[in-house]
């Protein structure tokens, strides 16, 4: 619960429903508060009356009328029918009229004898609830105002003349400063509706990029395996290993079918979070190429569990990459660890046909399972790579316990 215009309630929803049922509440508390200074000065008004069957049978109309629209728009938590603000206005205009009836001139300025100025301020600002047009707006307060000074003003005293004119302004006065708040508020809600809309659009077209960001990733490595048994030739002591591997890429494609999650397979080991294990089992995955793995002068070098996972699904991929388009001769994956500089190192060099990084856009695989994947770990990627000449991608991180590093993009040379 909060508290709501100094009353403790449910919050209103910032909507224009609850704009409407905002304004429907100050519409409503202008006409109750108005109708509980009455009662309080009832007993008084009534014995002042020239006639209180009269005052007491123009009040009971009155309450009829303000309860069934109170009905109408509690029913509809909005008001915004022109028949009952013009229903409104006109049985306000009655009461104004009918004051003559029952009070002497002298109780029409300033009494609650004459109670109907004070219970029809609210209607000036119904109107400014209930309609559209400037127009409509206008033409309801120049009823009240107009019945007002037609009641009032023939019996005034000359000092009161002045009053009963201020008085009329309070009807414009009322309405404006309702049309300003209620406008800004209706506004201000389809706004707010609007920007909800957009961003649950964004959200959508987010959704759908992930969607196919994820399917880039599941189908990105499988393409190498898919070449080698389409091409052919497969030696036979890879045959086992790669048709391992083919059922285990099998296996998540089928769960991507089945809508399951498609992560990077977990690294396994002797330590799961192991720098050298990550690598290793990268290496693993790519025993049709031919690898030289050196990692044993990063020994001891522990990453936090999701950080080692990145590590080793970006070290495949780079091995995948190798595989589709580098027709290499020889790959080398070594890891090191400097402690004097707090940092490690992975680089997967092979001796391939190469590229010119600067003329040659970043793969999909490159850029986003390596470079923007370990990104997000901390981990800087650096690529190194001459046409004729092979590759050299170089993964680095800071050593645990060390700052972690601020990764930028690089451009090779």
């Amino acid at each position: 619960m909060k508290l709501i215009g100094g009353l403790r309630g449910p919050a209103l929803p910032t909507t224009p429903a609850g704009v409407e049922l905002c304004a429907v509440a100050v519409f409503a508390g202008v006409r109750v508060v108005n109708l509980a200074q009455f009662a309080v000065a009832s007993p008084v008004a009534l014995r002042q009356a020239t006639s209180p069957v009269l005052l007491l049978v123009v009040l009971g109309g009155y309450l009829a009328e303000s309860a069934a629209v109170g009905a109408v728009v509690a029913g509809a938590r909005a008001f915004r029918d022109r028949r009952w603000g013009w229903a409104d206005t006109a049985t306000a205009g009655a009461v104004l009229l009918a004051q003559p009836l029952f009070t002497v001139p002298s109780d029409r300025t300033g009494s609650w004898t004459a109670w109907g100025f004070a219970c029809t301020l609210s209607s000036a600002v119904g109107a400014a609830v209930v309609f559209t047009r400037r127009r409509h707006v206008a033409a309801a307060v120049a009823v009240l105002a107009g019945c007002y000074l037609t009641a009032t003003l023939p019996g005034a005293a000359d000092g009161s003349a002045a009053t009963v004119l201020g008085n009329a302004f309070a009807y414009v006065g009322f309405a404006v400063l309702a049309r300003l708040m209620v406008g800004y508020l209706r506004r201000l809600a389809g706004d707010a509706e609007r920007a909800r809309e957009e961003a649950a659009r964004a959200a959508a077209d987010a959704a759908r990029l992930r969607e196919r960001e994820r399917q880039r990733l599941l189908l990105h490595d499988n393409i190498s395996v898919l070449r080698l048994f389409a091409g052919g030739g497969v030696p036979e002591e890879l045959d086992e290993p790669l048709r391992a591997r083919a059922m285990a890429l099998a296996n998540r494609v089928r769960a991507f079918l089945d809508d399951a999650a498609v992560e990077p397979p977990p690294v396994k080991g002797a330590d799961d979070r192991s720098l050298v294990s990550a690598v290793r089992a990268a290496v693993g995955d790519y025993r049709d190429l031919p690898v030289e793995v050196s990692v044993d002068l990063a020994g001891g070098v522990r990453l936090p569990e999701a950080a080692a996972g990145a590590v080793r699904a970006a070290v495949g991929t780079l091995l995948a990459n190798v595989r589709v388009h580098a027709d290499a001769a020889g790959v080398v994956v070594h890891a090191d660890a400097d402690p004097a500089e707090g940092e490690w190192e992975v680089t997967v060099t092979d001796d391939g046909r190469g590229f010119d990084p600067a003329v040659t856009p970043r793969g999909f695989g490159l850029r986003v399972q390596v470079e923007q994947a370990l990104a997000a770990h901390a981990i800087a990627v650096h690529v190194h790579s001459v046409p004729g000449d092979g590759t050299r991608v170089t993964l680095r991180g800071a050593l645990p316990g060390e700052p972690a590093l601020v990764v930028e993009p690089q451009v090779a040379s």
